[in-house]
């Protein structure tokens, strides 16, 4: 329980830092606090209590008393040495308390509910801790200004009397004190220009920086970037380089081979920004083409950024587009520019935000993380332009949070759905978040398009890109269907992260991205996340220092980020300037948007939409030609127009402005698809004389447009007038036409002497419907109500359609088919009528699955929609019938077990699933689970909770593969480790080398060399009727035993499946065809590589055949046999023999005169043999 403690009983004014006055050389801080609060934790020494205040921060100082500090950073002159003076202060002392002490800063590889409570030296000395009330971090430089951190300590401790005094009213001053040589900066004066994305940050950053700015009027300037890439990279850079031009970066791009390693690289980035100014750096390249920098030994791009001063605050913001290829570049320059320039309009995704966290803690502000998590949400987000936040904690934790724990394909379906931030505090791994198991394999399969978000994740090591291919590199590279999905933008750590520190980073993150603080609006990328660390190494010095220099943003760190539904801006301008003038005035409704003029790849001026205008200010224009006007601003969709420069001597004729006339169609002023458009082009005569009888023709580029009437005759248009023709235009619209397509069109004016010629040009927005299928469910309520399809069911299926276009779709049909023999479509067309865009629609077919349809096989389904005008799309989906064969359960991305069993089961067509990160709660729809625990030192110790989930699955009849290097000998047994009937004798060693088949087991004749993770394989026996089946050579020694009952089947193994090389024409296909078997799980080994043994003699003849085809079976022995024949897609089409059948020789026949032509499988199962071969049926 939470205990809160009243101090000030009057409660004037918030708890808090706030400045009295400030010069530079002295501030004045007061610092005020009204309660704080408690829990009691049980301690050695017995119960204590454990304090905390919103806002503060922790000491992590081992073994002494852990009191709340808060901190502040003030600018501080260029060469000043600082002190501390408290002026004056109250405070209450509370007697008989015992503080309890801090366990430290250690890693999110360790659970802080795990570590005891250790009293060190300071609980025995007769003296109050931390020893001064106020005190001063180093000094540290941020690009233009030196800053120290105020340290204040309200709370101090006297261990040896148990007084706890609290100071809830501090003064205090902080004054220059004589002359300092730590950090110093070169110049004493204010900056003449300061770059307008640190501005806001030095607002937030200092608490005085107001202060000591009134006494200047700097310059705000747009910054730069520099971009650093591989050779073979750089011209898939050019349309991220061009679009950042256009919108008012300055950039230049180079080749990293003419630089040299990490050391060169630090270097060129200093000189280049103590020469041109710097405020973005790109690196473009993986570690092998760009190298990263190193801090402590930890990777470290950030430290590119170190460049003022010896501290650990950026002075730019640093990103890496990490690429082995050319397309991996290609796919994060076109993800960037889609997401800054074509966002999706009339979609709510972009009010969706995502928050992912383990239940582990507490840490930062004493909060566990789904509790962080959850105050993200509810006191951030959602109060911001955030309408809902998924909820995906560990547990059940209520609220929107489901019960038990979040798999892979909740992940998937929330970010599939749509988000634009994801938060994610938990466990994590190269490949992974531990909380989900989300994984790099996960990304790959998203299907996300046009939806990517941002994530801040706080997670060990998933940022290690060195040597590795990580989880932030995932999710940048991931396309689906050749488009972009995953992530536009990701800040993740090389390193493992600690608990205290990140979680205070990221929720500076988030404050900053919902304007928190209303003085730092900051919508890049680099500049929130990067700032955010700024402030979490203020609260917790060296410790927030580690975290700052290994945190990498993956992803363009001038990206501006999205959060709300894209909003049109009104804009209006000339569309023309004279030669030789130096102004040009925009008006803009999006109060301060940045408009920017530009040509060539050269920025001619930029500027802020101020009380609706901006007038940009240039050196005389020179030369005729055409200008790209852009402005652009968060949340707004970017404008686009060109502005034309012109002769100031006689006329000049260009676009001015346009009406859409589609009163035939939905008549709503915009180009619809399937539409006959009249369009009224008004002209304007820039130029200084009249320009006279002037005609017109348009054109368009554009495959989806067919002019009727491209040509008008405009008459006379005199100086500074503009004409129009009421639909003077026509043109019909395609159907097929995308929705959102940008149509150019070129305006050619000649005047009555055919000599003058003026053409510009404008844009128009088409639109059309986008028919999604969004997901399906099924309700068989109607039979055992288990949410799946089972033989003999009647049931429905409910699809979801959205049109994610722009415009209506009428009278959408939607069929369902499937080639499925097994199922029965009792309704396969229905109507979904007209669909708005953005609108869904959901609509229930109805099945029946066949009474002898077989347990675990796939059914696959079409469904086809259809609307007026040729609008249609074609989608497929399968599920299964009965339960799914086969659960892989993987535990330990680090071994290659699981990628392995996924080949094999596509070999054997054998439907299968893989998670990673918690078990699911529905582990009664699977056949079997094969759980991968891995090698030391990245294994997976299996938990209690773990193993009774799987013990329950068991005793209900389940199969359970297990492996494990340390799970039977050296880690604790759990509940279902009984089940498998293994002793584990001895933690063994790194010595499996050969692993051949038991004598008289399943496996006998088999062998392999290992290849896999060779530590402390443990040594195994069997207990009771187990039977060992795999053994290691030399030394010799059991690795694997199979048990069975009458109610479940199991195999447990201690060297990884992974590992086993193949010997001799064994394959892991044929002993995981082995391993079904045992299990009961059908399979069909299309393999043509039969298992030689020499108790059978297999032949078919004829193959290929017409009609009919014998099956002759030469048996040494009586045994049991079933004889079945496969359709390539793993259905059952025949059973030619199911029994005994005596020692000699057998005849079968096929008759698949009834069948269609093509390749079958003829599967021979006999006592432990399972042998499978092509058959070519022709016609």
């Amino acid at each position: 329980a939470t205990n809160v403690v009243t101090i000030n009983e009057s409660g004037e004014g918030e708890t808090g830092i706030s400045l009295v006055s400030s010069n530079i050389d002295q501030s004045i801080l007061s610092f005020k606090m009204n309660e704080f609060s408690y829990s009691e934790v049980e301690t050695s020494r017995g119960s204590a209590w454990n304090i905390f205040v919103e806002g503060s921060a922790k000491r992590l100082k081992k073994g002494s008393p852990e009191l709340p500090l808060f901190y502040t950073s003030v600018i501080i002159p260029s060469d000043a040495a600082m002190k501390v003076e408290v002026i004056k202060a109250q405070y209450v002392d509370y007697e008989n308390v015992l503080v309890a002490p801090s366990k430290g800063n250690f890693d999110r590889t360790i659970n802080p509910s795990d570590v005891e409570y250790e009293f060190g030296p300071q609980y025995d000395r007769n003296n109050f801790f931390p020893f001064k009330t106020a005190d001063l971090r180093s000094p540290y430089i941020i690009r233009d200004f030196r800053g120290q951190t105020v340290l204040i300590n309200p709370f101090v401790y006297n261990a040896a009397t148990k007084t706890l005094r609290v100071y809830y009213n501090i003064e205090l001053k902080i004054f220059k004190d004589g002359i300092s040589n730590i950090n110093t900066l070169v110049s004493n004066d204010f900056p003449s220009a300061i770059d307008s994305r640190f501005k806001n940050i030095y607002q937030r950053q200092f608490i005085n920086y107001e202060s000591v700015q009134s006494r200047y009027t700097p310059v705000e300037e747009d910054g730069n970037m520099l971009i650093i890439s591989y050779g073979d990279f750089m011209d898939e850079m050019d349309p991220l380089i061009d679009w950042k031009i256009k919108t008012g970066t300055e950039v230049e791009i180079v080749d990293v081979a003419t630089i040299g390693g990490a050391s060169a690289i630090k270097t060129y980035i200093a000189d280049y920004y103590n020469d041109n100014g710097l405020t973005f750096v790109l690196l473009v390249g993986d570690a092998q083409q760009v190298p990263s920098s190193m801090v402590s030994g930890n990777d470290s791009d950030v430290d590119y950024s170190y460049i003022v001063g010896s501290d650990h605050y950026p002075d730019c913001f640093v990103g890496r587009f990490s690429a082995q290829n050319e397309d991996h570049v290609i796919t994060q320059v076109q993800r960037t520019i889609d997401y800054e320039r074509y966002p999706l309009q009339m979609s709510t995704w972009y009010e969706n935000a995502i928050g992912i966290a383990s239940d582990q803690g507490p840490g930062d502000e004493n909060e566990y993380d789904y509790v962080h998590m959850r105050n993200i949400a509810n006191n951030k987000l959602l109060p911001y332009t955030y309408s809902y936040a998924y909820e995906l904690f560990d547990g059940s934790q209520g609220e929107e949070d489901a019960d038990g724990n979040p798999n892979p394909t909740m992940v998937a379906d929330a970010i599939n759905s749509g988000a634009t931030i994801i938060n994610y505090v938990g466990h994590g791994s190269d490949v992974s978040w531990g909380t989900s198991g989300f994984s790099s394999n996960n990304v790959n399969n998203l299907t996300n398009n046009d939806k990517l978000p941002f994530i801040i994740s706080v997670a060990c090591v998933n940022g290690n890109f060195v040597g590795t291919t990580c989880f932030a590199e995932a999710w940048l590279r991931a396309e689906n269907n050749g488009e972009p999905s995953g992530a536009v933008a990701t800040i993740m750590s090389t390193i493992n992260q600690s608990w205290n520190p990140p979680m205070k980073g990221q929720d500076d993150m988030n404050d900053i991205l919902t304007e928190a603080d209303e003085n730092n609006i900051k919508r890049t990328f680099g500049g929130i996340t990067m700032n955010g660390c700024m402030g979490m190494n203020d609260a917790y010095g060296s410790g927030g220092d580690e975290m700052t220099d290994t945190w990498t943003i993956f992803g363009d760190p001038s990206l501006m980020v999205r959060t709300d539904v894209p909003t049109t801006m009104t804009v209006t301008h000339n569309s023309s300037i004279p030669m030789g003038e130096t102004t040009f005035q925009v008006n803009c409704d999006a109060e301060g948007a940045l408009a920017v003029l530009s040509m060539d790849g050269e920025i001619i001026a930029s500027a802020s939409v101020n009380s609706g205008t901006a007038t940009m200010v240039f050196t005389p224009l020179q030369d005729i030609g055409t200008m790209d006007l852009v402005i652009t601003s968060f949340n707004y969709i970017p404008y686009e127009s060109t502005v034309d420069i012109i002769n100031n001597s006689g006329p000049y004729v260009v676009y001015a402005n346009n009406f859409v006339n589609d009163e035939t169609g939905n008549n709503d002023n915009m180009i619809d698809y399937n539409e006959s458009i009249l369009l009224t082009v008004g002209l304007a005569n820039v130029g200084a004389d009249d320009a006279i009888a002037v005609n017109t023709t348009i054109s368009t580029n554009s495959e989806f447009i067919s002019f009727t009437d491209s040509e008008e005759l405009y008459g006379n248009i005199a100086s500074d007038d503009t004409v129009s023709v009421a639909d003077g235009f026509a043109f019909d619209v395609f159907p097929s036409i995308p929705d959102g397509s940008q149509i150019g069109f070129t305006v050619t004016s000649v005047d009555e002497s055919g000599r003058s010629l003026w053409e510009s040009s404008f844009e128009l927005t088409a639109h059309s419907p986008a028919l999604n299928f969004v997901t399906f469910t099924i309700d068989d309520s109607n039979g055992n109500n288990n949410g799946r399809l089972d033989a003999g069911e009647n049931a429905d299926i409910i699809l979801e359609l959205e049109n994610a276009g722009s415009s209506e779709a009428f009278n959408v049909l939607g069929t369902l088919t499937t080639n499925d023999s097994e199922i029965t479509i009792n309704n396969s067309e229905i109507s979904y009528g007209n669909l708005s865009g953005g609108d869904s629609y959901s609509a229930t077919y109805n099945i029946t699955v066949a009474e002898d349809a077989e347990d675990g096989i796939t059914v696959f389904f079409n469904i086809d929609f259809t609307a007026d005008y040729g609008i249609n799309n074609t989608n497929s989906f399968s599920t299964y019938v009965g339960l799914i064969p086969v659960l892989v359960m993987d535990f330990a991305p680090d071994v290659t077990t699981a990628a392995q069993m996924q080949n094999c089961f596509n070999m054997l067509n054998v439907g299968s699933e893989n998670m990673e990160g918690s078990l699911p709660l529905d582990m009664e729809k699977y056949k079997s689970i094969f759980v991968v625990l891995g090698a030391y030192p990245n294994n997976h110790i299996l938990s209690n909770e773990e193993g009774q989930l799987l013990s329950d699955y068991l005793d209900n009849g389940g199969r359970v593969y297990m492996e494990g290097a340390d799970t039977w000998a050296f880690d604790d047994a759990t509940p279902v480790h009984e089940k498998f009937m293994i002793n584990g004798l001895v933690d063994g060693q790194g010595d499996a080398n050969r692993i051949f088949g038991y004598e008289g087991s399943m496996l006998q004749g088999y062998s392999f060399t290992f290849e896999g993770v060779n530590n402390y394989i443990d040594r195994l026996s069997p207990i009771g009727d187990a039977q060992p089946i795999l053994q290691n050579e030399n030394p010799n020694y059991i690795t694997a035993i199979s048990y069975e009952n009458e109610t479940y089947k199991t195999i447990g193994s201690s060297a990884d499946f992974g590992g086993l090389v193949g010997e001799d024409g064994w394959s892991k296909d044929a002993l995981m065809a082995e391993y079904l078997y045992f299990f009961g799980v059908d399979f069909v080994w299309t393999d043509v590589a039969e298992m030689e043994k020499e108790n059978i003699n297999l032949v078919t003849f004829p193959n290929p055949f017409s009609n009919k085809v014998d099956i002759s079976l030469n048996l040494k022995e009586n045994q049991n046999a079933e004889i079945s024949i496969y359709s390539l897609n793993g259905k059952k089409v025949s059973v030619l023999h199911s029994g005994d059948l005596d020692k000699g020789k057998h005849n079968f026949s096929w008759d698949a005169s009834a069948y269609p032509a093509g390749i079958y499988i003829y599967n021979v199962k006999t006592n432990g043999s399972n042998y499978t071969g092509k058959l070519v049926l022709t016609k």
